[in-house]
């Protein structure tokens, strides 16, 4: 696990999930390169667990996956991640201000858990970034859940989450809170994404 930018009382906190096969050290460059110096990120590891997509070869992994259409959903990998990370957000809330906005981003398998963690946690989440993602089936009954703001962007040439598999996912999301941004890209992250991350995050920092 990396922390970037760590202080002793952020306004902002967040927490950034990698993708599949990948580790903390993945969006560490990024994390950087946005320059926000009074924003603490946190980057954690994902478990080392068999992966079905791949012939079940071990690597990092938030939940498991089966096919790239994901009609079949990893229910137990999702919940045991949302735990190891809201054990990571509440020890480190212990020692920071109730007023410290928690924020949760990830990229690709990291997005799609950060979409389910920032929606059926019961952490309160001010934001959610997802970075090539897609949404899972949240397991939350509070409606209130769904008046999180959403950042979510996706490349028009995703070769890996189809870009209308993530439409087709986000479409109960609230229009009024939810910003689906499209790129000429890959599954990748390009500079241009930069700016419109800056620019959430600052929003909500100097949201009140």
């Amino acid at each position: 696990m990396l922390t970037i930018n760590r202080q002793e009382n952020p306004k902002v906190l967040v927490i950034w999930l990698h993708g599949l096969g990948a580790d903390s050290s993945d969006f560490k460059d990024i994390v950087e390169m946005l320059n926000l110096i009074d924003i603490e990120f946190i980057l954690p590891d994902a478990p080392i667990i068999p992966i079905t997509l791949n012939q079940g070869a071990q690597m990092s992994g938030w939940y498991d996956i089966h096919s790239l259409d994901f009609n079949y959903q990893d229910d137990a990998g999702l919940i045991s991640s949302m735990g190891r990370i809201e054990e990571i957000i509440t020890e480190r809330m212990k020692r920071l201000s109730k007023t410290t906005k928690i924020i949760i981003a990830g990229f690709s398998q990291g997005a799609a858990l950060a979409l389910f963690i920032g929606q059926s946690s019961k952490i309160k989440f001010d934001g959610i970034i997802s970075l090539s993602g897609y949404q899972p089936i949240t397991v939350s009954s509070n409606v209130t859940k769904k008046n999180i703001p959403i950042l979510a962007m996706h490349g028009l040439h995703d070769d890996i989450i189809d870009i209308n598999t993530a439409k087709l996912s986000y479409k109960d999301n609230s229009p009024e809170y939810f910003n689906f941004k499209t790129y000429e890209m890959g599954h990748e992250v390009i500079d241009s994404q930069l700016i419109d991350i800056q620019q959430f995050l600052l929003g909500i920092k100097d949201y009140d």
